[in-house]
């Protein structure tokens, strides 16, 4: 699958109201959180006890991919977006933040969201910046004159992340077994028989990837943290394709 397909195959999801599910994922209705449609249903339900740490919140709109698929020189795969109370108040509060997660998904970008300041209060740039921070100051001391900014911005046009599962829960330990997970499993090994360097961070089993020389597979204890820190193989493959 191109980047190109996999992008249409998300055009036929409906990204202007919930639920945001894709319409070819059959998902069992005791995987998805029922009756929380914004944080203050979120709040009620965490009052009442109702909240399951491995149900899909489909009120949140799905995550399959972050940066620019297209061109990016590195992919880190990842399982799911996670999830945290502030996902639902940032999506309800700012608008150009919902607007820049569907650009994203039309591939109206050419860089990672994520790893823009502009994103710095929300809970994706919190994880993205500090799992790539001592990279990007290697980055910032060796190319740009110590502007840590712009280092950011050069690993946001470089790196992209594919998420085997799109929806946001706060632990995962389900089926990969539906149509959003085989297009972008089916993705990440034209990436890598492309020659793009591929760093599965987690969930290796469940993206079965060949083994190849630019497909850079997490042991298990690796995948716990998921660093792609400049001592990590995902951060090492990182500075490799930019020449550092």
């Amino acid at each position: 699958m191109t980047a190109e397909e996999l992008v249409e195959f998300w055009r036929y999801c409906d990204l202007q109201r919930p639920p945001y599910r894709h319409p070819a994922d059959d998902l069992r209705s005791g995987r998805v959180q029922h009756g929380v449609n914004n944080y203050d249903d979120y709040v009620e339900k965490f009052k009442q006890g109702r909240l399951r740490e491995d149900a899909f919140h489909l009120s949140l709109l799905p995550q399959p991919y972050h940066g620019d698929i297209k061109n990016a020189k590195v992919f880190v795969l990842l399982k799911n977006p996670g999830f945290s109370a502030s996902d639902y108040v940032a999506e309800e509060m700012d608008g150009g933040f919902r607007q820049s997660i569907i650009e994203t998904i039309r591939q109206k970008v050419s860089s990672h969201m994520f790893l823009d300041p502009k994103w710095a209060w929300t809970g994706g740039f919190d994880w993205w910046e500090s799992k790539l921070r001592e990279t990007a100051r290697i980055v910032a001391c060796r190319r740009f004159d110590s502007n840590y900014a712009q280092a950011l911005k050069c690993l946001a046009e470089t790196v992209a992340c594919l998420e085997l599962i799109p929806y946001h829960s706060k632990s995962f330990g389900g089926t990969t077994k539906i149509a959003s997970a085989n297009a972008v499993r089916a993705f990440a090994q034209r990436a890598s028989k492309d020659g793009k360097k591929v760093v599965v961070a987690r969930a290796v089993k469940e993206w079965g990837l060949e083994d190849r020389q630019n497909v850079i597979k997490y042991s298990r204890g690796q995948a716990r943290g998921a660093s792609l820190g400049p001592h990590s193989p995902g951060g090492q493959a990182i500075l490799e394709c930019l020449g550092l």
